[in-house]
């Protein structure tokens, strides 16, 4: 693809290139599937676009969950595998969508006459040897007040859901954290480390712990650290005081000037690094004014490895920008340019990192590293 210079990557950061110029997307949307919706009683096409996907590994070969955009404008997760992590086969039905039997929907369905969401999926593998994950439920255009519920499963494709993460916290999530009411709980990300060839939960001082933006509609928005027993049950980080713990504030007129969203952290011999995407704020007042109004750049940040809350470094500019091939494509679904760094998984003698761009119909990219060297190796674990 033809890129801008961009200035060299400092020696902490992993360094990802494209897979090869031609390839644009590993999973193409708009299918002609349909489902029957049980909340609406309707059929419908339920995957228009493909994006946010979210793997592991599992036998040998890459697994997950996707989120597909219905012609209802509703969310469902289906499941996606393959052998090589550049072809996708994909299931015919989604494998996590509302029911009626899903007791939980009821102080979600604001509007009973349209279907529910579940989306921005996020899969760690369990000391357990079960898989967990991650995703927002609301309704789509009704009400956008989230609600972040875990599930667990086998194999990544055949799902239990456990209810609510921050369940045992407060009744709903706009109650979490207060202050920031009302808002959202896009995005975690779990702290990992590398185990027989998958990234699986860490455990810090006992606790399992991950980043998530708590994005919010009023006031700034901010990252926030929440750590579990369980990788059930989660609770937000907070200080002495009662307050928020802020470990990485937005930085005006940079790329990460209007909020920061996580992909991915993993422990490395150095610390923790966090994959993030920096959104830019509106370039006429707190935004970098070379970069457009809310694009997602991704980047990368290191924290304290006995400490995670503790930020050691940033990226001082994104590892990706001006894709002139991708942005002289017409924008459609959302008006926000991304370069949305999503899921890492490790393959071979790889890095994976999938990621979103929204020029041209939505659709996922795919970035490649090789599995970094000493020093700043991965924290290689075993199973415990």
């Amino acid at each position: 693809m033809n890129t801008r210079p961009q200035p060299r990557a400092p020696d902490w950061e992993l360094r990802f290139e494209d897979v090869s110029d031609e390839v644009l997307s590993v999973m193409p949307g708009e299918s002609t599937k349909t489902i029957v919706d049980p909340l609406i009683e309707r059929e419908l096409r339920w995957e228009q676009d493909v994006y946010c996907p979210a793997f592991t590994i599992h036998e040998d070969r890459i697994v997950g969950l996707y989120r597909a955009y219905g012609e209802d404008e509703q969310w469902r997760l289906g499941y996606a595998w393959s052998e090589d992590g550049l072809t996708f086969q994909r299931s015919d039905k989604p494998v996590l969508y509302g029911r009626p039997e899903h007791a939980f929907l009821a102080s979600i369905c604001v509007d009973p006459t349209v279907s529910v969401s579940f989306g921005d999926p996020r899969i760690v593998a369990g000391e357990d040897g079960r898989y967990y994950a991650l995703f927002n439920v609301f309704q789509h255009t009704v009400a956008q007040q989230q609600e972040l519920f875990v599930a667990s499963s086998a194999d990544a494709r055949e799902w239990v859901i456990h209810g609510r993460a921050f369940a045992k916290t407060a009744p709903t999530d706009w109650e979490v954290v207060p202050e920031k009411k009302p808002w959202r709980f896009p995005h975690p990300a779990i702290v990992t480390r590398l185990v027989q060839g998958r990234f699986v939960a860490a455990r810090i001082h006992g606790r399992y712990w991950m980043y998530l933006n708590c994005l919010s509609t009023i006031g700034r928005p901010c990252l926030c650290v929440a750590t579990s027993d369980n990788l059930k049950d989660w609770e937000v980080l907070r200080d002495r005081r009662g307050g928020l713990v802020h470990p990485m504030a937005p930085r005006p007129h940079r790329f990460d000037s209007f909020y920061t969203d996580t992909t991915a952290a993993i422990l490395r011999e150095d610390g923790i690094l966090l994959l993030y995407n920096g959104i830019n704020d509106d370039p006429t007042r707190l935004g970098d004014p070379g970069l457009m109004q809310y694009a997602h750049y991704p980047a990368q940040a290191l924290f304290e490895r006995e400490n995670p809350p503790k930020l050691l470094r940033r990226s001082e500019h994104p590892y990706r920008i001006h894709v002139t091939r991708l942005e002289c494509r017409p924008r459609v679904f959302w008006h926000a340019p991304l370069y949305e760094s999503w899921c890492l998984v490790p393959w071979k003698d790889h890095l994976l990192l999938y990621w979103n761009h929204g020029f041209g119909r939505r659709a996922v990219g795919l970035w490649r590293s090789p599995l970094p060297a000493r020093p700043h190796a991965l924290d290689v674990g075993t199973w415990t």
